[in-house]
């Protein structure tokens, strides 16, 4: 039987270690903490590839395939865990507040409706039918009736009971401190404290932290980005949709009634701190998108740090230099989203070296130059 080891327990970890158990793999997942207990269960957990995109190509595609296909993924899981991630379809309004933002959204209606993606531009009134309380002082609403969300907080709970349904063996505590290799290929890893893993292959899922590995073949062209978030407690303000801007700011209803917000993006290395300043730009956005938010006060605040990509895509596939080294990285402010249809990619690339998806532009080998 092959033997895997996959290096990181967030939503790239889990999902490839879920996808190559279920082609009959032997799995090794290795995490520093517990399963979703960083970036990942800090996010906010918006299925939004029409929002995220700029504009059309492979990484649109993939999001929109991913998000369309994450129904059929959650029921697998929940089904192993026992739990519900509470997917929640809805749709998002993103409010263009200044002319400018009004035409961009006008072309961003015509190229999604030219790749087959539902979205249309809606007038003040519309938009306040869809989802009471939202400003009145926006030009217009950019709706995305098909964009989707799932609870990246309960998550954390249900990868691991979903891990602990399979024979997959978890090891927490821990971080691969290195690579072992053999004649150009890996045969395993080293842990920190010494004990050594055998593998025909190996998936560098870690994250911001990937880099930490010794022995990789080359330096993985990413970097840690932190991002802020805040909740508002059950009661706040009632909504039952996603509601956005074009500046990066987000409210995100929950089952329970609370709302999240975000978020910010600040590059200062591993630096997981609040800041009063972050806490008041969220609140600030927030507030202008539902202004009764600007008299409610968040009841938590938490960061973490994303994975970025030099060129923002995920990193995905096998190294070109060492065999038996895939990658699964890099996934920014996607890493909900694309980590289920990545996961399936990767398993397949670690076992056959081919995929039906069109996963080339995500390869390492883009940055050689």
């Amino acid at each position: 039987m092959l033997e895997t080891v996959v290096i990181g327990g967030g939503i790239a970890g889990c999902t490839t270690a879920l996808a190559l158990w279920q082609r009959g793999v032997a799995v090794n997942v290795v995490e520093a903490e517990r399963p979703g207990a960083g970036a990942t269960g800090a996010s906010a957990g918006m299925l939004a590839p029409q929002y995220e995109s700029p504009g059309v190509g492979p990484m649109f595609r993939l999001g929109v395939e991913a998000r369309d296909h994450y129904g059929a993924w959650v029921r697998d899981i929940e089904a192993l865990a026992g739990e519900s991630l509470h997917l929640r379809p809805g749709g998002m309004l993103v409010a263009n507040l200044s002319a400018e933002e009004h035409a961009g959204a006008e072309e961003a209606v015509r190229w999604q409706r030219a790749e087959g993606q539902r979205a249309e531009l809606v007038d003040r009134a519309e938009a306040a039918r869809l989802q009471p309380g939202v400003t009145d002082d926006a030009v217009s609403y950019l709706w995305l009736p098909e964009e989707a969300q799932v609870d990246t907080q309960q998550m954390v709970g249900v990868l691991a009971a979903a891990l602990a349904a399979t024979d997959i063996r978890l090891i927490t505590g821990q971080r691969v401190a290195a690579l072992r290799t053999e004649g150009g290929a890996v045969r395993g890893v080293r842990l920190e404290d010494g004990r050594e893993l055998a593998a025909d292959r190996v998936v560098l899922a870690a994250g911001a932290w990937s880099n930490a590995v010794e022995g990789l073949p080359r330096k993985v062209p990413l970097r840690p980005v932190r991002g802020e978030m805040l909740r508002f407690p059950a009661g706040a303000v009632d909504l039952s949709r996603l509601v956005t801007s074009h500046a990066g700011r987000y409210l995100v209803p929950r089952v329970d009634g609370s709302v999240l917000a975000g978020s910010t993006m600040a590059e200062v290395g591993f630096d997981r701190t609040v800041t009063e300043a972050g806490v008041r730009a969220i609140h600030d956005g927030v507030a202008r998108l539902v202004p009764v938010l600007a008299d409610r006060r968040p009841s938590e605040r938490w960061a973490d740090v994303r994975p970025l990509s030099e060129d923002t895509l995920p990193i995905l596939g096998p190294d070109p230099e060492l065999d038996g080294l895939v990658y699964a990285t890099g996934y920014g402010r996607n890493g909900i989203l694309l980590g289920p249809i990545s996961g399936s990619i990767v398993a397949d690339l670690a076992l056959t070296g081919e995929s039906e998806r069109d996963w080339r532009p995500f390869a390492i080998e883009r940055f050689a130059d």
